[in-house]
Formats: structure tokens, sequence, C-alpha cells
């Protein structure tokens, strides 16, 4: 983040860096491969990167969610996002529909996609109390 309002993405082999200006307080940022999620105060942005190339830094908005929603923790994945609020996941299609839920019996501490097909991709996630569970999928 940058200035507050601004998201700098930098290439790690090639050093190049590219600025997407948002206009907006950014809350939250989530990065998942050529996938780029921005939460601000009353939407979701979702990014991709604008070709297949390795070093493309041109990214492009993919869907806008136009949704206020306070949650601790954002993750994005190949085809939907997962918001965390509290004990509870949500699973949300670009469009902004929720697909599933998980409730854990723990206030959630960390998420991290585990891979897998895409639409498909598992979660691991981390729990206050020291549990950790794999969450099926995400679709």
């Amino acid at each position: 983040r940058e200035h507050m309002t601004d998201v700098m993405v930098q290439h790690l082999f090639t050093d190049e860096k590219v600025k997407i200006k948002c206009r907006d307080l950014i809350k939250k940022i989530a990065v998942y491969k050529n996938r780029l999620a921005v939460q601000l105060a009353d939407r979701i942005v979702v990014y991709e990167v604008a070709s297949d190339e390795p070093t493309d830094m041109q990214y492009k908005v993919k869907e806008k969610i136009v949704k206020h929603v306070e949650c601790s923790l954002l993750v994005v994945c190949s085809q939907n996002l997962v918001l965390c609020l509290e004990k509870r996941l949500q699973s949300l299609s670009f469009s902004g529909e929720k697909i599933r839920e998980w409730v854990m019996e723990s206030q959630i501490r960390y998420i991290k996609v585990v891979g897998g097909p895409p639409g498909r991709e598992g979660l691991l996630v981390g729990l206050k109390n020291g549990q950790s569970y794999q969450a099926g999928c995400c679709g």
C-alpha cells in the first residue's frame, strides 16, 4: 500500500513496479497467482494480470463487488474470495453471492490457500485455540 489509497505491486525477479490507483482508503489486500483483491470502504475490487506472460505487470479490473464487508482476513482464490468474520469463513463468488460458509469453534487467526485445481483450491485455517483445519475447497 502506498499513501493509503494506492497499491504498489513489485515483480520480485525484474524489480519492476506498478501502481494501481484506487482513489479510496484501502482496508485489505489479497494476492493469489495472477489475482489481486483490494478491499475498499464500500466495495471489493478484483484485478487480474492482463496476459499470461510471467513478467507482465499490467493489471485490469476483473470484477467489482459493491458490498460493505467488515472482515478480519481476506483471501482471493482463482474464482472466488474468502472472507473471515471472527469464527466464520465465507466463500463468495466474484459476483458477490455466498457460495459456502464454514463455522469454526474458535476465532480464526490464519488462512492460506494451499493449491488445487482452479475453483477448488484448498484452504489451511489456523484458529486462536491452536487447532488447524483444512477446508475441502473454495468453490
